[in-house]
């Protein structure tokens, strides 16, 4: 008789590269926010040339960091999937060590939860 073994899932590394993307999308909300605000301030003040492109520019850079965000949870789902722990960790620190130009690595505490999450995703714990 053969025996059947569970399916061992890297849940820790899961759950903290899932804790880390969401609050790298987190801070990437409040830079678009923020962004959105500065081009209102702006918009106030006599300065026509200055009006737009200083907020538009905060909001992309907030955008940029939620595409590395999102990107760090699909890696994080990967890693919670059978045989797809390794390119699940892979992308899980890549986008986490990127999202360090924008949202500040989540202020640092995503940069970390998702370099350890990556790295145990990658080790299957």
């Amino acid at each position: 008789m053969t025996q059947v073994t569970p399916i061992q899932k890297a849940t820790i590394g899961f759950i903290l590269s899932l804790i880390a993307g969401i609050i790298d999308a987190f801070v990437a909300l409040i830079i678009i926010a923020a962004g959105r605000w500065i081009e209102r301030f702006m918009g106030s003040m006599p300065m026509p040339g200055l009006t737009w492109w200083v907020g538009e520019i905060v909001a992309i850079w907030g955008a940029i960091g939620l595409l590395m965000a999102v990107a760090v949870i699909i890696g994080a789902v990967l890693i919670y999937t059978p045989k797809r722990e390794v390119i699940g960790g892979i992308i899980v620190i890549v986008f986490s060590i990127l999202s360090l130009f924008f949202t500040v690595g989540g202020l640092i505490l995503g940069l970390i939860l998702g370099i350890i999450g990556g790295a145990l995703g990658i080790a299957k714990k």
